[in-house]
């Protein structure tokens, strides 16, 4: 899923005092004197990208309120007191930028891809998002209609509403909240703006460009985002645990076992990394076998069983799990396996599945850099998180540091948490969790 700012402000220097600053591998992270957070990233070429990375995204939900965060995330770009919608499209059109927004658990993003002189106005569009927004009644039913689009098409793949059924049983509220809204939502006009007002604060907002100068993109800030003052309070993650269990008509099975897994700053996360690309799953080579432990557990099954691992780490908690995929009746079955292969783990991994596992999780670290969309998201949220950034270079060191002596600790914790299980399909020959061996 996914989001967008003239020329007197390029060539002049920020007047303001740099509240925080560092530098490393051309990244600098600031506070304007407005109190939004900067963070740049100098990368050679003709073009260079903006975005607004907003603390929060549907993790700062409440009950009431659940889906608000889909709805205003597909509000970016609509009608503003500068620019009507039409003009946008028009503006970015003829600029050659490509305009985009997302929403994650803990963040809501709009940014912007674009030609490096067109910097100032991009900015000015993108703060027009968080400052200028009209929230008019005859959008928010386009707004309505986008929003339940995606989430049907998002529910309708099994495995996406596998995985946030498994958010919300895991957590409840905050990380539990779908980021998807869904079609119970009781959403209205006046709730995405009394959400936007509550999201939309000086504290609570991050200006992440790549290929600009730092400074310009300060003085950037300190010119075009003026908001109120205001810092979001969110409640700290507690992980629960449990059980779901959802009537699907399918001829295969979805099956999630997940576990309590770790922050995503943590060591403890690196090492669940290696584990995770130890048991693996996915498909690296095209037409091939999966790679890792559980994709040589599924080629026992019948063609089509996929048996994956994953591991998704937030700013406070995280959530270790294995996903199944498999012919209604050999579910059951394929689960077992996969559990098997986790507690095998937990019993020491063998030098060249610890090997391949280390090299693929160093991998993974740096192409998730990759994409600048990637690169602007990270920036934001780690700003806006600690103030400090963590380079790709880190995220390896981090893994690098790994020993086959942390796998086996990290496997055998969590198999003493409490289970988190989804069971999407035929419920009649679904397992229950209690009857799944760990």
């Amino acid at each position: 899923m996914l989001a967008a700012s003239r020329k007197a402000i390029i060539s002049t220097a920020s007047k303001a005092t740099y509240a925080t600053a560092a530098t490393a591998n051309g990244l600098q992270t600031s506070v304007a004197s407005n109190g939004i957070k900067v963070t740049s990233s100098q990368e050679p070429g003709q073009t260079a990208s903006l975005a607004v990375v907003v603390n929060g995204g549907s993790r700062a939900e409440s009950g009431k309120n659940a889906g608000v965060a889909h709805f205003l995330k597909n509000y970016g770009f609509k009608n503003n007191a500068n620019r009507t919608a039409f003009r946008i499209a028009r503006e970015a059109e003829l600029a050659g930028a490509v305009l985009s927004s997302n929403l994650s658990h803990e963040a809501l993003v709009y940014s912007a891809e674009l030609l490096k002189g067109d910097a100032e106005l991009f900015a000015e569009i993108l703060s027009d998002v968080v400052t200028k927004q009209k929230y008019q009644q005859h959008e928010f039913y386009d707004v309505a209609h986008q929003t339940a689009s995606e989430s049907a098409s998002a529910f309708a793949t099994a495995e996406i509403s596998a995985i946030e059924s498994a958010h919300q049983v895991a957590f409840r509220t905050g990380l539990g909240n779908s980021i998807f809204a869904k079609p119970t939502a009781r959403i209205n006009n006046d709730a995405v703006k009394a959400y936007a007002q509550e999201l939309f604060t000086q504290d609570n907002i991050a200006l992440v460009g790549t290929g600009i100068d730092h400074q310009v993109l300060q003085n950037l800030a300190e010119t075009y985002f003026n908001l109120p003052s205001g810092k979001l309070s969110l409640t700290a993650s507690t992980y629960y645990g449990g059980e779901s269990r959802i009537e699907n008509v399918s001829s295969k099975g979805e099956y999630v076992l997940a576990f309590e897994g770790a922050a995503a700053d943590s060591a403890e996360f690196a090492a669940l990394q290696v584990l995770r690309h130890a048991l693996g799953g996915e498909v690296n080579v095209k037409h091939t076998a999966g790679s890792g432990i559980l994709a040589q557990a599924a080629a026992k099954f019948a063609e089509g069983t996929e048996i994956k691992a994953f591991n998704l780490g937030y700013s406070d908690a995280g959530l270790f799990g294995l996903q199944v995929s498999a012919a209604t009746a050999e579910t059951g079955a394929a689960i077992s396996a996969a559990a098997e292969q986790l507690k095998a783990a937990a019993k020491g991994l063998s030098s060249e599945d610890f090997s391949r596992a280390v090299a693929q999780a160093k991998f993974a670290a740096t192409a998730g850099f990759e994409t600048r969309l990637d690169r602007l998201q990270t920036l934001g949220v780690q700003a806006l998180r600690s103030g400090k950034y963590t380079s790709a270079a880190e995220s390896v060191a981090a893994i690098e540091k790994v020993t086959t002596a942390d796998i086996a600790q990290v496997a055998e914790k969590l198999l003493k948490s409490k289970t988190t299980t989804v069971a999407l399909g035929d419920l009649t020959s679904l397992p229950y969790a209690d009857s799944v061996s760990l």
